[in-house]
């Protein structure tokens, strides 16, 4: 198995890019996001209760319904996202419980596994949906 996030957090964060170049006080509707970012309605439908249950994003129902980011872009973090979806940042078992490997006391790589968990852990929570915004603009 690949270390990588779940299908379901690329499409939360591909989602949730999409609201915010839409603008924070701007409603997208739902079946315009699933469409543009090719994701199943269905499984977008999911990712929003979850988004919604963080606090990340409001939903409004009915014609002039839609979708709009609860909080500004520069203050959602891709660590907000991708938590609210795949749960814990865990690279390995023994970094949050030395006592799943018999080893872990003398083995060199659980500090090894528990630096790179928290680089990965910092990097994600120093970007922001609008840091994405931002590079996004900066593309060809």
């Amino acid at each position: 198995m690949a270390m990588q996030i779940t299908n379901q957090a690329d499409y939360a964060l591909r989602s949730m890019i999409y609201i915010a170049q839409n603008g924070r006080d701007r409603l997208t509707p739902s079946n315009v996001i699933a469409e543009e970012m090719q994701i199943s309605r269905i499984f977008l439908s999911r990712i929003n209760s979850q988004l919604v249950s963080a606090g990340l994003i409001k939903t409004r129902r009915g014609a002039r319904g839609g979708i709009m980011l609860a909080k500004s872009p520069a203050e959602i973090s891709i660590y907000d996202i991708v938590t609210t979806i795949d749960g814990k940042i865990n690279l390995i078992q023994c970094t949050e419980d030395p006592n799943a490997c018999p080893l872990s006391e003398t083995c060199p790589y659980r500090l090894f596994w528990k630096e790179t968990e928290n680089l990965l852990i910092a990097q994600l929570k120093g970007t922001s949906l609008q840091d994405m915004l931002d590079k996004r603009k900066a593309l060809p």
